[in-house]
């Protein structure tokens, strides 16, 4: 009989990529037992090792002969994101080819010129694909340390998603997942920012920027920040913001002052002067949110994992029970995890086992008048042939007026129109451009004059290549993810 697991072990490189810091939760007594840190550096460009590549095993090893921690207790791996996107599937792809595809995305952006990704990804809410990248080089260092050290890697998460698990274990959005409200994430380090609409526990849509590191100075990084917020929340209704701030530059009263956000805010700083794990004196937190949630991988399996790790490994994880029935079972009858050792009261409600709603009734309008005279084939025939002539004309329109309400420092990369059978509407998706993400606002309320509903959903994703920040946007008002099934008008990539 297998011996049953008592304890999950993370290791989070935290977002600085300065440390190592390590978690031990212990399911019998439902509290986190061990938390520590070693310094280990890495190039935030490249994410190359800035130590020496034995000396990196030297830094695991000492982190759980000090812990007390056997090497072959089975970890979770969370990692701080180099390139996270979403990503609309083209129609009528296989599973088998999604890693291939998703590959063959990436290797489109400038980052992933020169190095080979390692990718990781889970579907949303929508149907569309969060997925992230990371140098494959370096990551296979790191994995390759553990293997030496015969310590089993079950998971290799990715920190935005370790931290949005931790967030939902220390009871922050207990009122936001209980009603499926929709509420704000941001995580900011010295290197990017990214951002997610959350409806409830399941991410809805996000965006990462990178932070224009020659702006040194603290009011040009809140600037970029600002844009960047009002950029992708400007249209959101939320409950509130969660601000998780990892940067060493940016003090988070002056972050959110500069922010100018006038809804309610939850803000964490996470350093060396706040959390135990990193020495600090008087910690308000024994670790970060991201070791919280790496630890509870597989506690909380409503926030997927960003998986990084071998499949071939990943699938042999320990002891399935223990997640379902042992921790659940400790956590839900009350026992404390995180912070209430440091008196914040942590909570975790049994509300997150309550996914199945009943669903809506389908309604549905039958005119058995109109049906019944015998005129209706001509009369459809008629209004089908009149309704096709309107919906060019709508057409017509939209297309001249992309090219009249263009902000002078934005470009077209593509244009795709496609009618509805019925006529009723037409789907458009609008690939492009531009220097600044501002005027884009008054652009896509321009353009909704004449499209009409459903609106255009503007998504804007922030880029830099050779130290110039640009905005890559896709405008659509469908799900539709082939461009190629529409009439195509303008330039092609």
């Amino acid at each position: 009989m297998a011996r049953r697991k008592t304890a999950n072990i993370c290791i989070n490189l935290v977002p600085s990529l300065s440390h190592f810091e390590l978690l031990q939760y212990d399911i019998t007594k439902g509290a986190f037992v061990r938390m520590d840190s070693e310094a280990f550096m890495f190039d935030p460009a490249s994410r190359e090792l800035l130590d020496e590549e034995e000396r990196l095993k030297t830094v695991i090893k000492r982190l759980y002969d000090r812990n007390k921690i056997p090497l072959k207790a089975p970890s979770t791996l969370v990692i701080p994101s180099f390139f996270t996107r979403q990503y609309t599937l083209p129609e009528d792809v296989l599973t088998e080819d999604l890693k291939g595809i998703l590959g063959a995305e990436v290797e489109r952006f400038y980052v992933f010129k020169k190095s080979d990704p390692e990718i990781g990804y889970c579907s949303l809410k929508s149907g569309e694909i969060l997925y992230t990248a990371y140098p494959k080089q370096p990551l296979d260092i790191i994995k390759n340390a553990f293997l030496e050290l015969k310590i089993p890697l079950v998971s290799i998460d990715c920190n935005y998603t370790a931290s949005l698990r931790g967030l939902i274990a220390m009871g922050v959005v207990q009122n936001e997942v209980a009603n499926q409200l929709k509420w704000g994430m941001m995580i900011i380090s010295d290197f990017n920012i990214f951002m997610a609409v959350i409806d409830g526990s399941a991410i809805e849509k996000i965006q990462e920027s990178p932070l224009s590191l020659q702006n040194l100075e603290e009011e040009s990084l809140i600037s970029e920040i600002r844009g960047d917020f009002n950029q992708f929340f400007g249209f959101e209704l939320l409950s509130q913001v969660v601000i998780i701030n990892n940067s060493q530059k940016l003090y988070s009263t002056t972050l959110v002052e500069g922010m100018q956000y006038q809804g309610a805010t939850h803000v964490f700083d996470q350093n060396e002067s706040t959390l135990a794990s990193r020495g600090a004196a008087n910690p308000p937190f024994p670790c970060s949110l991201e070791s919280v949630g790496g630890a509870l991988v597989n506690v909380i399996p409503e926030v997927p994992t960003l998986e990084l790790g071998d499949p071939d490994i990943l699938k042999n994880k320990l002891d399935e029970e223990r997640s379902n029935k042992v921790a659940l079972v400790m956590i839900a009858a009350g026992i404390v995890l995180y912070a209430v050792q440091f008196g914040l009261g942590l909570i975790f409600d049994p509300f997150i086992k309550q996914q199945e709603q009943s669903a809506a009734q389908l309604q549905q309008e039958i005119n058995n008048a109109l049906n019944s005279l015998s005129i209706v084939p001509v009369v459809k025939a008629k209004l089908f042939v009149k309704e096709g002539t309107e919906q060019n004309y709508r057409a017509s329109n939209f297309v001249i007026k992309l090219g009249q309400a263009l902000p002078p420092d934005a470009w077209l990369k593509r244009v795709a129109v496609r009618s509805s059978p019925d006529f009723k509407r037409f789907e458009v998706i609008v690939s492009g451009g531009a220097m600044a993400s501002e005027p884009l606002n008054s652009y896509v309320q321009e353009l909704n004059t004449v499209v009409g509903t459903p609106p255009l959903t503007p998504r804007v994703i922030p880029q830099q290549m050779e130290n110039q920040r640009f905005f890559e946007y896709i405008l659509e008002n469908t799900s539709t993810s082939d461009p190629n099934q529409a009439t195509a008008a303008g330039p092609q990539p």
